[in-house]
């Protein structure tokens, strides 16, 4: 988060910072015929200053959800458990022709982030992947975060873990959510009625 948020009880979110030390920047363009975020440099800085203050070292996986997605945990841990996380490994959640990681749930082993702060041959780890944010469709984070690992040696992990209106079968917007145990998000719910919706359904 840019700012320090209370989520619940004495568990605050962290505030990261720009390389500079100013607080994050949520601040950003659109483009495409999409309309999408172009959101990479946001999220440069982020994983920037994460790998800076070291705390996914400290996990096997760990994932970055959007605040839109309905996440259910209980479901991703049994589905990584059949994946090594002392390889450096990152899921490809839409793994079907033409698409690519997409940003609602984005997983990455330990060793994938160890590859991004030390880098791997001539690329160089995150920094060496800057250059990329002035290109399409690298100036968005998702497909900056994947080609970004791929180009350190890190293997893309192909897993249907994620429901959504972007990715086959392009369900409508406010699709139900399954009780399928192999679908551990789904995205994009932005309103808190449809939201406890879609968790109540998908848990009951």
């Amino acid at each position: 988060s840019s700012q320090r948020v209370l989520i619940a009880g004495d568990e605050f979110t962290e505030a990261a910072h720009e390389p500079n030390g100013a607080p994050l920047s949520m601040t950003c363009g659109r483009g495409t015929e999409w309309h999408l975020a172009l959101n990479g440099r946001i999220f440069y800085n982020l994983w920037q200053y994460m790998l800076e203050v070291g705390e996914v070292f400290q996990y096997q996986w760990s994932a970055k959800v959007d605040a839109d997605a309905v996440f259910l945990p209980q479901r991703l841990v049994p589905l990584l458990a059949g994946l090594e996380w002392r390889r450096a490994a990152f899921v490809n959640n839409c793994p079907f022709a033409g698409q690519y990681l997409h940003g609602p749930l984005e997983i990455v082993s330990r060793e994938g982030f160890r590859k991004l702060r030390a880098g791997a041959g001539r690329v160089g780890g995150l920094k060496g992947c800057e250059s990329m944010l002035s290109s399409t469709p690298t100036d968005r984070e998702d497909w900056f975060l994947g080609v970004c690992l791929e180009k350190n040696g890190v293997e893309k992990v192909d897993m249907r873990v994620l429901s959504e209106i972007s990715c086959p079968p392009f369900p409508k917007l406010g699709f139900a959510c399954t009780t399928e145990p192999f679908k551990a998000a789904f995205h994009p719910y932005k309103d808190m009625t449809t939201w406890r919706a879609c968790w109540s359904e998908a848990t009951r």
